[in-house]
């Protein structure tokens, strides 16, 4: 072949020529920009990170949980276990007439008109965490009344200092 460029699209180049040291023990990529860059890059990027990023967000007031809506509630209930907002949904969580079933693992309350859900005398409805949403329960009162945790045993307890 006698045209460079065609010659280059059939073999390739060589990469030495664009400072490709391929003897090296290290990663080729780390410091590779690319096959036009005058000078390899640095390893870490350089950029000015701006201060509201260092800034910490104002801490969450327990008293702003009663304007969040129901599955805000259930959200951070079921994904932030161990941590004192879990504790403090589950509380503003009973003041809305939610119970825990500590065996189910579900949140239940006694259907209402308000719910919008069609119940009968005494069903309870359910919080479904696979669906995320509310559903009439369908099992046995029993199975439900037998197993709620008493408002006093999620209630938050400050500790004396």
């Amino acid at each position: 072949m006698t045209n460079a460029d065609l010659n280059t699209l059939a073999l390739g180049s060589d990469l030495t020529t664009l400072g490709l040291n391929l003897n090296s023990a290290e990663c080729l990529y780390a410091t590779f920009a690319s096959p036009w860059a005058e000078a390899p890059t640095t390893r870490e990027p350089q950029f000015n990170l701006p201060m509201c990023y260092y800034m910490q967000p104002p801490p969450l007031k327990t008293s702003h949980l009663s304007k969040f809506q129901l599955e805000t509630l259930f959200y951070i209930f079921y994904a932030m276990p161990k941590d004192v907002l879990q504790a403090y949904s589950a509380q503003e969580l009973y003041n809305r007439d939610w119970q825990y079933h500590q065996d189910l693992k579900l949140w239940f309350k006694r259907g209402s008109s308000t719910d919008g859900i069609s119940t009968t005398n005494n069903q309870y409805i359910y919080f479904d965490i696979k669906l995320w949403e509310c559903r009439l329960f369908s099992g046995p009162h029993a199975d439900v009344t037998g197993g709620l945790l008493p408002e006093d045993e999620i209630r938050v307890k400050l500790q004396a200092a």
